[in-house]
């Protein structure tokens, strides 16, 4: 049985990308936060132990000690820009299982 993970707050943008702020008009509400499902992410993880740590495509990683690998957490929605960059196009970095 797969276990469901709790969803996430995440601060809540504007159009243009600003930072929404809360309306203190509405005091039971905060609009400066979402709700974001836990699956509203996909892990991707360097195919090799990198000696230094690297963005791809403006997406910073995080180093997972015990592999050595890189790992990336990508927003779903960002997730066919991701893909377009070139070190995933020669697969140093991968979709991890």
């Amino acid at each position: 049985m797969a276990v469901k993970k709790a969803p996430t707050k995440k601060r809540a943008r504007t159009e243009t990308g600003a930072f929404q702020k809360d309306d203190p008009s509405t005091p039971d509400v905060n609009e400066a936060w979402v709700q974001t499902p836990a699956d509203d992410f996909v892990w991707y993880e360097s195919r090799e132990k990198e000696p230094s740590m690297f963005p791809v495509a403006d997406v910073r990683p995080i180093r997972n000690f015990q592999t050595g690998r890189l790992e990336y957490k990508v927003e779903a929605s960002d997730v066919e820009r991701f893909e377009k960059h070139h070190f995933l196009m020669n697969a140093r970095i991968v979709r991890k299982a």
